[in-house]
């Protein structure tokens, strides 16, 4: 599950810099690139396989991954209303 978590976090990432290689704008490229790497360097410092040694929770996912985990993978709570039958 960590793995599939990583991965899709880390994708979600890759793509905001080729979103950003394409962006007409130097200034919003730069800030996307300079945003998913700030990230990057704060999942790195929250290490997922061998368990956070900053938070020390342990097995579960602290919180910065719950936070990447929201925002990256899962949808957002005003998504989620939006695609309700």
């Amino acid at each position: 599950m960590a793995r599939l978590l990583h991965e899709r976090v880390v994708g979600y990432l890759d793509a905001v810099d080729r979103l950003a290689a394409l962006e007409e704008s130097r200034t919003t490229a730069f800030e996307a690139r300079r945003l998913a790497a700030a990230w990057r360097a704060l999942l790195a410092l929250h290490d997922l396989t061998n368990g956070c040694k900053a938070c020390a929770r342990g097995r579960r996912l602290c919180s910065v991954w719950r936070v990447a985990c929201g925002y990256f993978v899962h949808r957002l709570p005003w998504e989620r209303r939006r695609f309700r039958a």
